[in-house]
């Protein structure tokens, strides 16, 4: 799959991202514009659920210009892919394991590791099954690293957040 260019968030009808999701086409601008207004907006519990909807992980991107870009892939295989024309330092990547718990799996710890040799990113989000995990990169190495030696000790390791999912349905509490 090409790179796609970036999105605006926008909170399209729900009606239409349904419609969408339910044909299949998540790479529509209803789908992928509407997971950027999830994301910029701090609604986790619904960028998740629609991942998890679909069945395949969601990845976004937010660059140094302030740009979004939202990628789709299977499951364990959606790694930081920074989409040609960004501009980096990416402020965040954020990204689900759907049906999963949040944790920096080995793709995950390989993405960070590569980020960390040239200062790619400045903070990542992994969204799982009802919690977050986040982690911070300090140039000067993190006081509680994800690992105390290598490109992972610049990665802060913070605590899980848990409940962010309330329910069960990507629709409820999404104004139509």
């Amino acid at each position: 799959m090409d790179a796609k260019p970036p999105v605006k968030p926008l909170l399209h009808p729900i009606a239409n991202v349904k419609r969408a999701i339910n044909k299949g086409e998540i790479w529509s601008n209803e789908v992928r514009e509407t997971m950027a207004y999830f994301g910029i907006n701090n609604q986790w519990a619904t960028f998740y659920l629609i991942s998890e909807a679909v069945n395949l992980e969601a990845s976004m991107l937010i660059d140094a210009d302030d740009f979004c870009y939202v990628d789709w892939g299977s499951v364990s295989k959606v790694g930081l892919n920074p989409p040609e024309g960004a501009t980096i330092p990416f402020q965040v990547w954020t990204h689900t394991h759907p049906r999963g718990d949040a944790y920096w799996s080995m793709t995950d710890k390989n993405s960070l590791a590569i980020a960390s040799a040239v200062g790619l990113i400045s903070k990542a989000i992994v969204l799982g099954r009802g919690e977050m995990k986040i982690a911070n990169w300090i140039k000067q190495g993190a006081e509680e690293p994800i690992q105390t030696t290598g490109p992972l000790s610049h990665w802060t390791e913070e605590k899980i957040v848990k409940n962010i999912i309330t329910n069960k349905n990507w629709l409820d509490g999404v104004e139509e």
